[in-house]
């Protein structure tokens, strides 16, 4: 079991670090934490010694969200009883919006707050994983191994690749099309997948909803549609340099489109 496995670290208060700030995956974690419990435990979640989130977990699902602080979005779950498919696109994007970022993660774990009410029910881990694209099965070394491996992002893209860097951990998930050329992404892979049929489905659309926005046809142009993948969340469209960059927006991170289109504009 890769969480039993893993050297332990260990923050004050008895809290046991999960993550790391830099080359961690502290989304991937989270979701890896629940799926190595089985008996009924409240495990409270903590980013950065800041933000936190408890939760009630049994079986490899999560029964409810029982508190949450310093988290935008959560009202959505805190209310449910018992959680199932139906709050999964809600518990998604609450989950990415606490640990989608670059964050150090500690855990504590406690008796459940309530009840065994619903131990058989819940939401299963292993759904939220492939919705959130997160390999159960690797390790936090495996993450680390694949961060130092990774290729620098968005170098060829030019223009696009500021607001790329500009949007940072605001930017959940990126693709951008160059022509006929293989597309380039980052983020999280289900995100990316939503991105690619998007722009399939509806780049005659977006085109000339970009056409209207823009001063003159070759003018670098940007917009944020209302339309969103999960629920808080909304798309980036840019297009410049001949080329269309989507990008998933978090529900916190609206405010920092305008400073990434200003410093692309310098």
């Amino acid at each position: 079991m890769q969480v039993l496995q893993a050297a332990s670290r260990f923050a004050p208060g008895g809290r046991r670090m999960i993550a790391a700030a830099e080359g961690g995956n502290p989304l991937a974690a989270l979701l890896r934490e629940v799926n190595e419990t089985i008996l009924g435990r409240s495990l409270q979640f903590e980013a950065d010694g800041k933000a936190s989130l408890t939760m009630d977990v049994a079986g490899r699902r999560i029964l409810r969200v029982t508190d949450a602080n310093g988290v935008e979005g959560a009202e959505s779950c805190l209310g449910v009883k018992v959680l199932s498919e139906a709050n999964r696109d809600d518990l998604a994007g609450l989950l990415v919006a606490f640990a989608g970022g670059k964050t150090a993660l500690s855990v504590l774990a406690k008796p459940p707050e309530r009840g065994g009410e619903g131990m058989s029910v819940g939401l299963p881990v292993a759904l939220l994983a492939d919705v959130l694209g997160v390999d159960l099965n690797q390790t936090a070394e495996d993450d680390r191994a694949k961060a130092e491996a990774a290729p620098p992002p968005v170098e060829r893209l030019g223009f696009l690749s500021t607001i790329v860097a500009e949007m940072g951990e605001g930017l959940l998930a990126w693709l951008v099309q160059a022509g006929t050329a293989d597309p380039q992404s980052g983020g999280l892979d289900e995100m990316v997948q939503h991105l690619q049929g998007f722009l399939d489905d509806e780049y005659e659309a977006l085109a000339k909803q970009l056409d209207q926005v823009a001063l003159s046809p070759d003018d670098p142009v940007c917009t944020v549609l209302g339309t969103s993948l999960l629920e808080g969340h909304s798309i980036l469209c840019v297009r410049a340099e001949g080329e269309v960059l989507l990008g998933v927006v978090a529900g916190d991170a609206a405010g920092t489109v305008l400073r990434a289109w200003n410093a692309a504009r310098k």
